[in-house]
């Protein structure tokens, strides 16, 4: 996990919160914040106002959860809204590292 945080770090992002359940990097420059979510895969969220605006389509779905906390609400299964975003899966860390550097350039 340590490695996969470096390459966040890399890619200019910033850890700003660790829980168990998501690290939230900043970028330095632009201040968006991406979610590592701990996974079998590596995951990340991204905020859906960035996947929507940019035409990100490569998402592996939204993913509901308190721990998004930079990001905006909606109403899922409960009886309040929830934070959300969408979901990106990387098989290996060269692909998080291409998707990143890739994103700093959108």
């Amino acid at each position: 996990m340590e490695y996969i945080r470096s390459i966040f770090t890399k890619n200019n992002f910033n850890l700003t919160k660790k829980t168990s359940k998501a690290d939230e990097f900043e970028n330095k420059d632009t201040s968006e914040v991406i979610y590592l979510v701990p996974n079998k895969q590596i995951n990340i969220i991204l905020n859906p106002n960035i996947v929507e605006k940019k035409a990100i389509l490569r998402s592996d779905g939204k993913l509901h959860s308190t721990a998004l906390t930079s990001f905006p609400k909606e109403q899922n299964k409960g009886a309040t809204p929830i934070q959300y975003g969408y979901s990106f899966k990387f098989k290996t860390e060269y692909e998080l590292d291409s998707f990143l550097d890739s994103f700093n350039r959108i």
